[in-house]
């Protein structure tokens, strides 16, 4: 009998946690395959390139491109053709006829090219800064995603182990109720703790299969990383090249470059030049008579009327600053969140190493004394429980701790 209770506690938690072979409880899989050449950065890419956002990319690239056409081209609209006709027939029918045919052509007002030209190179600058900071919020999901697979397939391992010996535990005790040794009623509880340890089990295997859905979900990827953990970034604020704050002060800009296009462009109401010809003829004996016209058009006041198109710039330039502010708050709350959750857990994984050491000792002992009969079949399963609990913080905490680092990473501004 104590060599079955020996056998029983080598394989308990105290031991490896490596997960033991076992058939699944549940017919639904998602299957991932570990790839040892797979790097974080490289699922990173993965992801961001077949991530729906890109689309809001490809509409900023094509937005900068068309600026720079428009700054590009002498032509500051659009170009028109003038035609006029003018004939005396409805009233006296001298056979006066007036024709007048031109070209009407928009041009810049003064500065209003360079200013769409800083339009313009906002847009670019902005379409990468966007980018970086999209592919940044991906490396964040990547990283959530990653870690919650390590920490639930952490809780499969432990709760197969756990099973294993409630299991064992049954055999043992079913064993002595054959040989008198124990009551009926310690059987039925033994039973009761294996079936509640194999629900465990179950519900961990379906957090498992969650995990690796949403990872491939989000990855479009059926193999995942081995070792994805980061050493701790020594950066202690946050700083103007964080890739999202880097791209709100670049919303910023483009925003200012608008307002001072705006106040220049007066609403298409473009300075323009009328080059053309007037045909005309005073009676109808006479032969038409040709002459070259030419028209400059300046438009001059008008701030009333675009005011309030300056003021929508504006208004927009006020927002971007403000989003910018409220995204400053939030990056300091989440360091200063990341700090204090990787210190606690710091400080919590050496408490739960001890607690691990007292929860082997208490296993032990607690064997010998069941075994002995000093105690009953409840308290032992009772005393069993709380170390199989300290036990499994100890490696949880473990994982957290690597998780913490990737979270203020993340926070900090490192994509990998």
């Amino acid at each position: 009998m104590n060599f079955l209770l020996n056998g029983l506690w080598i394989l308990c938690l105290a031991g490896s946690l490596a997960a033991s072979a076992a058939e699944s409880m549940v017919d639904h899989h998602d299957d991932l395959v570990a790839d040892n050449n797979l790097t974080l950065s490289q699922v990173v890419e993965a992801t961001f390139e077949k991530y729906p956002d890109r689309l809001i990319v490809a509409a900023y690239e094509e937005e900068a491109r068309a600026l720079e056409r428009r700054t590009a081209n002498w032509i500051a609209g659009y170009p028109m053709l003038y035609l006029q006709w003018i004939d005396d027939r409805t009233f006296d029918s001298r056979g006066r006829v007036e024709v007048q045919t031109g070209y009407q052509i928009p041009v810049w007002m003064w500065d209003q090219r360079k200013a769409s030209g800083a339009v313009a190179t906002e847009a670019r600058r902005n379409t990468a800064l966007f980018r970086q900071a999209l592919r940044h919020e991906v490396a964040g999901q990547v990283r959530d995603a990653l870690w919650t697979i390590r920490l639930m397939e952490n809780h499969h391992e432990l709760a197969q182990k756990i099973l294993e010996v409630a299991s064992r535990l049954t055999d043992v005790v079913r064993r002595r109720v054959e040989l008198g040794d124990l009551a009926r009623t310690d059987l039925l509880l033994a039973e009761a703790d294996q079936l509640e340890k194999k629900t465990a089990l179950i519900q961990a295997e379906a957090e498992v299969m969650h995990a690796r859905k949403a990872y491939s979900n989000l990855t479009r990827l059926d193999r995942l990383p081995t070792g994805f953990e980061e050493s701790l970034h020594p950066g202690q604020a946050i700083e103007t090249s964080h890739p999202a704050l880097a791209s709100a002060n670049g919303l910023i800009e483009r925003a200012q470059a608008e307002v001072d296009y705006v106040r220049l462009s007066k609403q298409g109401n473009q300075p323009s030049i009328l080059l053309g010809t007037q045909h005309d003829r005073a009676t109808r004996r006479d032969a038409f008579g040709t002459e070259t016209n030419l028209v400059l058009q300046v438009p001059i006041g008008g701030e009333a009327y675009n005011g309030p198109f300056v003021a929508e710039a504006n208004l927009a330039l006020n927002r971007a600053i403000a989003q910018r502010e409220n995204l400053v708050r939030q990056l300091e709350k989440a360091l200063h969140e990341a700090d204090h959750d990787l210190a606690v857990d710091q400080a919590a994984l050496d408490v739960a190493g001890q607690r691990k050491t007292i929860a082997e000792t208490q296993l032990r002992m607690n064997r010998l004394a069941f075994e002995a009969g000093e105690i009953s079949l409840m308290d032992y399963l009772r005393i069993t429980a709380s170390a199989e609990a300290a036990i499994r913080d100890a490696a949880e905490r473990r994982i957290r701790v690597q998780r913490d680092i990737a979270v203020r990473n993340q926070v900090i501004g490192v994509t990998p």
